[in-house]
């Protein structure tokens, strides 16, 4: 039987743990990312300045966080790991996560 640890309220991600006697396992669950999408292709077609030093390229849930850690190996907050985050940024799958149609 599976006991929810953490409800998502936080970042989005419910956590259960399960034990079955010695063995103890941990599954992570993401809330719908669709609204998170929606907003981002809506951000992609407004305009910026292209002049200004810096610019919001993408916002990643954190559920697609751990989902890059897990299938890539690829952690958002390593720097380190910048090169990995840009390639998946551009890649046809996770372009969404974009807020400016830009190629990073």
């Amino acid at each position: 039987m599976w006991e929810l640890i953490d409800d998502g309220s936080f970042n989005g991600v419910k956590k259960y743990i399960k034990a079955d006697g010695d063995d103890v396992s941990v599954r992570y669950e993401q809330d719908d990312v669709k609204p998170h999408i929606d907003r981002n292709k809506a951000a992609q077609n407004e305009d910026f300045d292209k002049r200004s030093e810096l610019w919001h390229a993408a916002s990643i849930p954190v559920g697609i966080m751990y989902e890059w850690i897990t299938k890539h190996g690829v952690n958002c907050w390593n720097p380190d790991h910048a090169d990995g985050v840009k390639k998946l940024l551009n890649s046809g799958e996770y372009r969404y996560l974009k807020v400016k149609n830009i190629i990073l």
